[in-house]
């Protein structure tokens, strides 16, 4: 069981620090022969390019790539998006209308892969395979798996797909695990409201079939049949615990990986929210999704991959780029590949968040409005600070008990809240809330039952502002959830304009309690040292001590609300510029996160300091 464990230590993706020009990473070359586990496939993918809305179209061949004006996929566009830095290529491929239909001698009907198509998606994944790329092959825009009777289909949709992932298999066999199979795409209900939330009948639906997918190709002869790497994607391949909380994952060792899609957050994204910044309020968006994969897949060793993200041109380039920089910072350091959607389009009269086009396939160059957003990618990438699968890991915090706090609400009895109720069934009523009980010395608990923790939400005196915040540590043997100040701070601002409290359902759930209570301490605390009568770095309030207080003092020393005489600035200037900013807190937050042994650390950048770094 997971308990006490931390949802998010700090947020990391506050990182400011920015390369003035971009590098390229080369990919270290794995031979055919080397065999890698799940962790290290994923961390060899690093970051990757989708050729969108041309192999996924729904034509028939020879046309069927180039039906959705994209033109004919050439081992020189491939050459391009390598030279840029990409070393993952992501072959969106639609095969229902290359499939002949016919009938075994029991009546069974029989799916046959067309010859010309299985070569012709064989020539594009050679463009990348032979030169060391990962190639990630998938079953997309099929039909007879997006459907409106999606729930009771199983039956009719399980052999198909054995089928054709059988064909593909063998086809394939040979390829080494540079070669990566994606066992669906978003496979969801359509034609319904819940279309992209769906429901725990679909949720089933897509586990078995995800179950069928890994059996079939680890059943077919190849050296790489146990070892391959297998993408399957939760209900319409959700990126929210609502719906990925449902997702039967295999056990340990099993070379399978989540596969996730998140255009977030969806306002500046693709939606109709300000696109001219990416504010405060986006940061928290991310904040949010990240630490919920960070809980429920990365802590606990599943690997996960963003198959795809991206956000639409809203010919607002400097807010993209600094959307590109939090979110490859944030699954950089969760150890999550990411692999950029593109469907060619810098523009769309339709609608323009639609507008995905990053490399021009007409002239294989960069578009001058978003090779800046790809350029922040590979700087991100390339940047040795912020470190791959640092922050996979939750640490351990020690939490008060509700007894000790604010009770805001008390219901022994339990509140019963149903997800999908939009008349208000779904939350609790409007509750009280107070500055004092949202400080930084506090953070809120909530007592709940259910498959994922609830979301808690905050509006102004006159009901608005609703704004949401996930769980940053969640105790489930007890199913307590708790919120913390500073990510509830990040997404609402201004603490003194918050009044009403809400717990909503991600899932259904029973709520029983919720309560402000002094904030968490970590789990260990580093051994006390005597106070310093020379340069210190990191005791930033002397008290011979490394550990979140210092921290703490930091960040409000930077925020205008605490002061730091001299020693205690020097001791803070951990950039060692002679000036304490911004890059000091990010410098700190990552030393919390990266090392194991923080006292070792600072004791090491002491003045003649020998301490061993433990990693």
């Amino acid at each position: 069981m997971h308990q006490n464990i931390r949802k998010l230590l700090f947020t990391t993706v506050s990182v400011v620090v920015l390369l003035s020009t971009v590098s390229i990473f080369p990919k270290s070359s794995v031979s055919a022969t080397a065999t890698l586990n799940a962790e290290e496939i994923t961390q060899e993918m690093e970051i990757g390019w989708n050729i969108g809305n041309s192999l996924d179209s729904s034509s028939l061949y020879p046309t069927h790539e180039t039906s959705w004006g994209n033109p004919t996929v050439t081992q020189e566009l491939i050459d391009t998006v390598k030279e840029k830095g990409f070393n993952t290529i992501r072959i969106p491929t639609t095969w229902y209308t290359e499939v002949t239909q016919t009938s075994d001698a029991n009546g069974n009907p029989v799916y046959t892969i067309d010859a010309d198509w299985l070569a012709r998606v064989k020539e594009v994944v050679d463009y990348a395979y032979d030169q060391d790329m990962y190639v990630i092959l998938n079953l997309h825009h099929e039909e007879w798996i997006n459907r409106a009777d999606f729930p009771d289909a199983y039956n009719e949709m399980s052999p198909r797909l054995i089928q054709m992932w059988t064909q593909i298999a063998t086809y394939f066999k040979d390829y080494d695990q540079h070669l990566i199979f994606e066992g669906m795409n978003e496979p969801r209900q359509t034609g319904v409201t819940y279309e992209w939330q769906g429901n725990t009948d679909c949720f089933k639906v897509v586990n078995q079939l995800n179950a069928d997918f890994i059996e079939t190709v680890r059943s077919i002869d190849s050296p790489y049949q146990d070892t391959r790497l297998l993408m399957i994607p939760s209900y319409a391949a959700s990126a929210y615990a609502s719906t990925y909380s449902y997702l039967e994952v295999p056990e340990d060792d099993a070379y399978v990986a989540v596969s996730l899609h998140a255009y977030t957050p969806y306002a500046f994204a693709m939606g109709d929210g300000d696109h001219t910044v990416f504010s405060d309020r986006y940061k928290s968006d991310l904040d949010s999704l990240f630490s919920d994969i960070q809980y429920y897949f990365t802590d606990r060793d599943i690997p996960v991959v963003m198959g795809e993200f991206g956000a639409s041109n809203f010919d607002n380039t400097d807010a993209r780029c600094d959307w590109a920089e939090y979110y490859l910072t944030w699954t950089k350091t969760l150890g999550i590949p990411c692999v950029l959607w593109d469907n060619n389009a810098i523009s769309n009269s339709l609608s323009a968040s639609e507008a995905h086009g990053y490399l021009n396939r007409s002239n294989d160059t960069w578009y001058e409005a978003s090779e800046p957003v790809v350029d922040t990618m590979m700087t991100v990438m390339s940047d040795d600070t912020i470190v791959w699968g640092s922050s996979r890991h939750l640490p351990n915090w020690i939490h008060s008990n509700l007894a000790d706090g604010d009770i805001i609400y008390d219901n022994p009895d339990g509140l019963n809240l149903v997800a999908s109720d939009g008349n208000g069934g779904n939350c609790t009523s409007g509750l009280n809330i107070t500055p004092e009980q949202l400080d930084y010395t506090r953070e809120i608990a909530i007592q709940y039952q259910g498959s994922v923790a609830p979301i808690l939400a905050l509006t102004d005196a006159s009901w608005g502002n609703w704004t949401e915040i996930s769980a940053y540590d969640i105790d489930e043997e007890n199913s307590i959830a708790y919120y913390s100040s500073e990510s509830i701070q990040n997404a609402w601002g201004d603490l003194s304009t918050a009044a009403h409290l809400f717990a909503r359902a991600g899932a259904d759930m029973t709520i029983y309690a919720i309560a402000s209570i002094p904030a968490a301490t970590l789990g260990e605390e580093p051994k006390p040292e005597p106070t310093p009568d020379i340069i210190n770095y990191g005791d930033i309030n002397m008290d011979g001590n490394y550990d979140l207080s210092d921290l703490v003092l930091l960040q409000k020393y930077l925020l205008g609300d605490a002061a730091l005489d001299s020693m205690a600035y020097s001791n803070a200037d951990l950039t060692q510029d002679g000036n304490v900013n911004g890059f000091d807190l990010a410098r700190y937050r990552n030393i919390i996160i990266t090392y194991d042994d923080i006292r070792a650390y600072f004791l090491s950048m002491q003045p003649g300091g020998s301490e061993e770094i433990v990693y």
